[in-house]
């Protein structure tokens, strides 16, 4: 029996009290669908090239009332590419495009923003300039809405001797910006690894200077693992980070011009804290931040903290713990800007891993949790990553293909109002 069964009357309880609706807790992974209810539309069938597809992000377009979906994948040719797919409101599938590729040097981690101005997204990620892995770059490559267009090319962001690594992109609407963070290792692998930060002009992917706009370090412990959002209420970023045992963050303003008194402490208890992240509902003028939590040194549990919007933590609530390991988990406000989805991935007793997640209020109410997808024949789904639209939310993953050393990338729409249909699987 999966080890969610026992949230089974927490479940439906907090459904009633907090107006969320109702949903069943999952039963034992049998057929890979959880239980069908109105959360969920019916799953969409992302990518399914035959090769390994993972690492999956998502941008919202409010303009097209669509998504844009990107993810690194490994063809036949042994390299991996950055590619894409648009996904409409309703969850058709629209179109799937590469975004970048070379015969020999991979591209991987891929991040996507957009803005609704120039109506175009941003994609970055690492390009293996060397192509013998010595020497990762940070790159950038306008979409627009439609698509990619030829004459739109990659341009760098950073290319220093330093490996760039986990870039994460923001649209910064006052400013008509993206902040792109990242992580650098030292080629000696000498520690610490730091944070950087560069700002791109929207309209056309030039830059406000040479060099990192930001830098995020600390003479002996590492900073890894940012994530970036932007709070339209006062035209500000989060930039969230870990140093393998903490969760921190610095505040920007929308110009990167002040850092609001540098660097505090969001999560610092005796357990491992690591891998956030971090969104904002800007009509809240607030923000979520999500991470794994190594409970007692045994099993990851997912936790959140709000904080209000100059950055003040306030209250810690345990979004997901069980005795088995829930980890990296993903966190997106709705396009209005009132409301959060947390996903995240779980471990069942067959050792696999399936995708739950959670509705969460400013007025920090809980919804209850559900599944969205369990393991299917002995496979796992991993790695979510969720984007808000006007109402509803796609969720993405990986979606690994049985025993064929195939990984897809999938999805579902999720909303918290009772718009689908449930699917009826016949007998």
């Amino acid at each position: 029996m999966s080890t969610k069964t026992r949230w089974l009357t927490i479940v439906l309880a907090a459904g009633l009290l907090l107006g969320f609706g109702l949903i069943g807790a999952s039963a034992a992974p049998s057929n890979g669908s959880p239980p069908q209810h109105p959360y969920l539309s019916p799953e969409i069938i992302i990518s399914d090239f035959n090769n390994k597809e993972i690492l999956p992000d998502i941008a919202y377009n409010s303009k097209h009332n669509e998504y844009l979906v990107v993810w690194h994948t490994t063809g036949t040719a042994a390299t991996r590419t950055v590619r894409g797919a648009r996904i409409s409101a309703n969850g058709q599938m629209l179109a799937n495009f590469q975004i970048n590729g070379h015969p020999s040097k991979d591209s991987v981690q891929p991040s996507v923003a957009y803005d609704p101005v120039h109506d175009h997204y941003l994609t970055v990620f690492l390009f293996d300039a060397a192509g013998d892995g010595s020497n990762m770059d940070l790159l950038g490559r306008l979409i627009p809405w439609e698509g990619p267009d030829p004459n739109l090319n990659s341009f760098l962001i950073s290319d220093w001797s330093t490996h760039q690594w986990t870039p994460e992109v923001a649209y910064g609407r006052a400013v008509e910006e993206f902040l792109v963070v990242w992580a650098n290792e030292y080629q000696s692998g000498a520690l610490p690894m730091y944070i950087s930060g560069r700002r791109v002009r929207a309209a056309d992917g030039s830059f406000f200077g040479s060099g990192s706009d930001l830098t995020i370090n600390h003479p002996s412990q590492n900073r890894v693992n940012p994530a970036v959002t932007y709070n339209l209420a006062r035209n500000e970023y989060l930039v969230i980070y870990d140093n393998g045992l903490d969760i921190l963050g610095t505040r920007y303003t929308g110009h990167i011009d002040h850092d609001f008194g540098g660097e505090f402490a969001i999560a610092g208890w005796p357990d491992a804290e690591t891998i956030p992240d971090v969104a904002a509902c800007y009509e809240a003028d607030q923000y979520l931040v999500t991470w794994q939590s190594l409970q007692g040194g045994t099993n990851d549990a997912i936790y959140g903290r709000f904080l209000d919007g100059s950055a003040k933590p306030g209250n810690v609530y345990q979004i997901d713990d069980t005795t088995s390991a829930e980890r990296a988990a993903s966190v997106s406000c709705n396009d209005a800007g009132t409301r959060y989805l947390v996903a995240w991935q779980t471990e069942y007793t067959n050792l696999k891993f399936g995708v739950w997640a959670r509705f969460v209020s400013p007025n920090e109410q809980l919804g209850p949790l559900f599944a969205v997808q369990e393991p299917f024949n002995q496979s796992h789904r991993t790695n979510p990553a969720v984007a808000g639209g006007r109402t509803d939310y796609l969720s993405v993953w990986e979606d690994e293909r049985g025993n064929t050393g195939f990984w897809d990338i999938h999805g579902r729409l999720i909303t918290p109002y009772a718009n689908f249909i449930p699917i009826v699987r016949s007998p």
